[in-house]
């Protein structure tokens, strides 16, 4: 026996709605997105991108200076044997 073939007709298929821009309602839609994009970059610059001093309320604190490391401070961690290359 040979199997059916079944067609779908028009009203059986999915219709899509499909919303219109204009040209400048696109345009309009690109300059908000660039607007937001670069607030929040110079709003990232404020701080240069280093928020590894800012304690969460906006103020930053101060760093503090390097501890110096003398040759012999070097020698009291007992760093292991150079062995050549």
């Amino acid at each position: 026996m040979a199997p059916r073939r079944t067609t779908r007709s028009t009203a059986d298929q999915e219709t899509i709605n499909a919303t219109t821009v204009t040209n400048a309602q696109l345009q309009e839609m690109i300059d908000q997105g660039v607007t937001a994009a670069l607030a929040a970059r110079d709003a990232l610059r404020t701080t240069n991108g280093d928020d590894s001093h800012n304690s969460g309320t906006g103020d930053r604190r101060t760093e503090r200076a390097a501890r110096e490391c003398t040759y012999t401070d070097f020698l009291k961690c007992q760093p292991l044997p150079f062995k050549g290359t």
